[in-house]
């Protein structure tokens, strides 16, 4: 059996594309992954509205290894023009009073613009909603929404952002919760800890 022992792999213009260590583990020097998350509640948002998620004045980004987070539009610009990715989402949506229970609609659209959104391309956009009144007029206090996709780029402007749709009855706003204790009646052990309305992008080919 023959093996290649390198510690490094790279360009021969001498720029290191990957390293591996004396365990084994390859760790890519350029690898693009971004991920933003919200860290307090939003409030005030109008009722039967869409909003985008204003992760900007209440949230925070953890991850950004290409430095392409657009604070100004709260969204993404993906560094490749034809680089394959995952993206996963999540968002809490919920009753001013989550134990009022006035939630009748919720949704979370996945949006992409190459023009800083003046316009939406509408091939890709993703997303998920969910209708929880029943057919007694029963409302709830809150939606938890979440989904993912792999997604190829086809172009170089290429943006992302996250809107929310809420529908409530009784109550004229709605608001975002930041963790899983906010989505429910009461606390349980870490909930303050989890959170629940994120987004994330990690290229993968």
């Amino acid at each position: 059996m023959s093996k290649i022992l390198v510690n490094e792999i790279g360009h021969n213009n001498d720029t290191t594309a990957m390293t591996i260590d004396s365990g084994g583990n390859i760790s890519e020097a350029n690898k693009e992954y971004f991920l933003v998350r919200l860290t307090s509640v939003i409030t005030g948002l109008s009722d039967n509205t869409t909003n985008v998620v204003n992760f900007n004045s209440n949230g925070t980004v953890e991850h950004d290894t290409k430095s392409n987070w657009d604070s100004t539009n709260n969204a993404y610009k993906f560094d490749s023009a034809d680089g394959v990715y995952l993206i996963t989402y999540a968002i809490g949506i919920m009753s001013p009073t989550v134990t009022t229970e006035t939630m009748v609609d919720g949704g979370v659209s996945m949006i992409f613009s190459t023009n800083d959104f003046s316009s939406l391309v509408n091939d890709p956009q993703f997303g998920n909603g969910m209708r929880v009144q029943n057919n007694v007029g029963d409302e709830i206090g809150s939606i938890p929404l979440s989904g993912s996709i792999i997604y190829k780029n086809t172009n170089a402007n290429m943006k992302l952002q996250m809107r929310v749709y809420g529908n409530t009855a009784g109550s004229s706003t709605y608001e975002i919760a930041e963790n899983a204790n906010e989505l429910t009646g009461g606390t349980f052990n870490n909930g303050a800890h989890s959170d629940c309305t994120y987004f994330s992008v990690v290229r993968i080919a």
